[in-house]
């Protein structure tokens, strides 16, 4: 329906996104609390000294820090979370109208300065209106991976993701590779190109171990395969093309 966002009218939506916002505003000043308190019970421990490992985490502060979560009724790795990010953001520099979940994505930010300058300057918003942090927009500024990508390279390194497994790959490139244009793009990568050949000449190589009774004569085929394998690595064949083909 016109106007609509949802099962709600475009006004009903506003009004709740300015509620949300007091409610993000709110909780976030809550998260701030308990993270000085966590905090002001265990200090941050510059590395090294005594702690050489690296880990500021002793075992006497993550005992603290586990007792104060559970007497407030919170998982420990809420509260540890909650004072590392209170650690990184000195009362002076946090925003009020910036969520502390933003804060935390910034915090990963090494360069103090940095930090403190980025969450005064928040990027274009992309349905317009006035600019504001989004998770996906902190997330670009410290290098992580976004949950909806836009960009060419974050789809991508999303498709990536989601082809780590050998043989989901394999079905993504089988199925691309019958787009005549993505077929026509991924030969004119000299790199792609020879790894197509290559498992080309293996696949021949493998039907000839299963093929004796015509062994000979595809024998000879298979080192001209070889042989113009060779000539392509080199670029010496136009295109870089396996001039032989298994029967």
């Amino acid at each position: 329906m016109t106007g609509m966002v949802g099962s709600v009218t475009r006004q009903r939506y506003d009004e709740l996104v300015k509620l949300g916002r007091d409610w993000v505003e709110t909780m976030s000043s809550v998260q701030w609390q308990l993270g000085d308190a966590a905090t002001e019970i265990e200090p941050m421990r510059p590395y090294g000294g005594t702690n050489p490992s690296g880990s500021e985490e002793l075992f006497t502060v993550s005992e603290a820090i586990r007792m104060f979560a559970e007497d407030v009724g919170l998982a420990y790795s809420t509260v540890r979370d909650y004072r590392w990010v209170a650690s990184r953001w000195p009362k002076e520099h946090r925003r009020a109208d910036v969520s502390h979940t933003i804060h935390k994505i910034l915090a990963s930010l090494p360069d103090e300065r940095e930090r403190f300058e980025a969450v005064n300057n928040p990027p274009a918003n992309p349905r317009g209106g006035t600019p504001r942090w989004t998770h996906d927009s902190a997330k670009r500024i410290v290098g992580w991976k976004v949950d909806t990508p836009e960009s060419v390279q974050e789809k991508v390194d999303a498709i990536h993701d989601l082809a780590a497994d050998d043989q989901v790959a394999a079905r993504v490139a089988t199925d691309f590779l019958r787009r005549p244009a993505v077929a026509s793009k991924a030969m004119a990568d000299g790199t792609a190109r020879h790894a197509v050949n290559e498992a080309q000449f293996d696949q021949f190589r493998q039907q000839v171990q299963y093929g004796q009774e015509e062994a000979a004569p595809q024998l000879d085929q298979l080192r001209r395969m070889e042989h113009n394998t060779d000539l392509a690595a080199r670029g010496r064949l136009p295109g870089g093309a396996v001039w032989a083909c298994a029967s």
